[in-house]
């Protein structure tokens, strides 16, 4: 192999190596998930409270700050968001209790999420935002019913999905890492070859003209 080819080769790696490393990291964290699902559910329930207490905030005091809102669109905007609040911050404080007061806390809050938006929606004054907030609200509605229904299978079940999600993503990564790698080399076997650009041979023929 000519020193061009072992540089140019050598230089392909960056193409492969990270989603060999991605892939594996990935499926190894989705292999933690999937052994340790009570460990998985805790992380998932202080996302899923943060994301509670943070979204809370922020509608209720977009509620308070939008002066040019009409109150019938401000007054349950504030009080959702309040509600959604003090929910996220009822699951940090029982994060040690009962899993299913959690997921019940979750699924309260997932559904008085959705009937913000729902009152948005029919305040009509979110025609540009409408089908964002329609789908916002339907995952909302869904899920929430999910965990009120069945609290420590909703929670179970979204580590078990997640865990399983992660596994399959880093597989597939490191499939597509190993067929881009076949690729490249073959590529380059084809290029460069044994002998050089081209994979021709320099002969060197010696005659006479006449």
């Amino acid at each position: 192999m000519t020193p061009d080819a072992s540089a140019l080769r050598s230089a392909a790696t960056i193409t492969w190596v990270p989603l060999l490393v991605v892939g594996v990291l990935v499926a190894a964290t989705g292999g933690v998930v999937l052994a340790s699902p009570d460990a998985t559910v805790t992380l998932l329930t202080v996302l899923i409270a943060l994301w509670m207490l943070v979204t809370g905030l922020g509608r209720a005091t977009l509620g308070l700050a939008v002066s040019a809102w009409p109150a019938a669109r401000r007054v349950p905007t504030v009080v959702t968001g309040a509600l959604l609040a003090i929910a996220g911050v009822a699951a940090l404080v029982n994060l040690s209790g009962s899993v299913v007061v959690l997921g019940w806390v979750i699924g309260i809050g997932l559904l008085i999420g959705a009937a913000g938006d729902a009152a948005v929606l029919l305040s009509g004054r979110a025609k540009r935002s409408r089908a964002g907030l329609v789908v916002l609200g339907v995952g909302q509605l869904a899920l929430g019913i999910v965990f009120l229904l069945a609290p420590t299978a909703g929670l179970s079940g979204i580590a078990v999905a997640l865990g399983v999600t992660l596994v399959a993503i880093g597989v597939v990564a490191v499939i597509g890492g190993l067929v881009v790698r076949s690729r490249i080399h073959g590529y380059l076997d084809r290029v460069m070859g044994p002998s050089g650009p081209g994979g021709a041979s320099h002969v060197v023929i010696e005659g006479n003209v006449r």
